[in-house]
C-alpha cells in the first residue's frame, strides 16, 4: 500500500517541478530529469519490469548512485565556496566508487547495504552543513517558511536519515528473520519518500509564490 502512496506523492512532485519549472532557481531545475527518471523507475518497479534473475536490487544500487549525484550536485549549488563545492564532489566520487567496489564484493544481484549506508551518511552531513552555514552566514531576517531550499533539504535530510536506518540493520534483520522489526522498519524508509517527494513539491510551490510577490 505504501509503494502505491509515496508513488503517487512522486508524481505529485514530477507535475510540480514540470508546472513551475520556469519559476525555478538554476539549481532546482536538476530536479525535473530526475523526478522524470524516479516515476518511471517506480512505475517499472511496481510491475516487477526490472526483475532480473528473480531480483531488482542491481537497479536499485544504480538508483542509489544517481540519487548521490543528484541529491550531492544540488546541496554543492546550494554554496558559493568554489573549495567547498570541490569537496563536495570528492565525496560524490568517492561514494560511487564505493558503491561499485560494494557491489563487487557483496554480488551485482543483492543490496550493496554499505554503499547505501555510506551515500546516505554523505547526504545527510552536507545537509547538516548546509544548515549550520545557514544559522551562521544568513540574513536574520530570512523567513524559511518562503525559503525553497528549506523544504527541500529536510526532505533530504528525513529521507537520508530513514534509509540509513534501514539499510544499516537490513543485513541483520534478514539474518534474524525479525520480521516485524523489518516492517516498522520498511515503513519509515517509505515514510522518509512521501516526506521528500511532498517537501519538494512544497518547495517548487515556493518559488512561484516568491515570483508572484516580487
Amino acid at each position: 500500500m505504501l509503494d502505491y502512496l509515496y508513488f503517487v506523492f512522486e508524481l505529485l512532485a514530477f507535475i510540480s517541478c514540470a508546472y513551475f519549472y520556469k519559476s525555478l532557481d538554476k539549481n532546482f531545475r536538476i530536479f525535473l530529469p530526475f523526478l522524470a527518471f524516479v516515476v518511471i523507475y517506480e512505475y517499472a518497479n511496481m510491475y516487477n519490469l526490472l526483475m532480473w534473475h528473480n531480483t531488482n536490487a542491481w537497479c536499485n544500487n544504480f538508483e542509489g548512485i544517481i540519487e548521490l549525484i543528484v541529491f550531492g550536485q544540488f546541496m554543492a549549488s546550494l554554496d558559493k565556496r568554489k573549495a567547498y563545492r570541490r569537496k563536495v564532489h570528492i565525496a560524490i566520487a568517492a561514494g560511487i566508487a564505493i558503491t561499485l567496489i560494494d557491489m563487487f564484493i557483496q554480488g551485482f544481484w543483492t543490496y550493496g547495504t554499505i554503499a547505501i549506508v555510506f551515500q546516505n551518511t554523505i547526504i545527510a552531513t552536507l545537509v547538516c552543513i548546509y544548515y549550520y552555514n545557514l544559522i551562521n552566514n544568513s540574513d536574520e531576517y530570512l523567513d524559511l517558511l518562503s525559503y525553497p531550499p528549506f523544504y527541500a533539504t529536510i526532505g533530504l535530510l528525513f529521507y537520508s536519515l530513514a534509509n540509513f536506518f534501514f539499510y544499516a540493520f537490513f543485513s541483520y534483520m534478514m539474518y534474524v528473520k525479525n520480521y516485524h522489526f523489518y516492517m516498522v522498519a520498511k515503513v519509515i524508509c517509505d515514510m522518509g519518500c512521501v516526506f521528500l517527494y511532498s517537501l519538494l513539491a512544497v518547495s517548487f510551490l515556493c518559488f512561484s509564490r516568491t515570483k508572484k510577490l516580487s
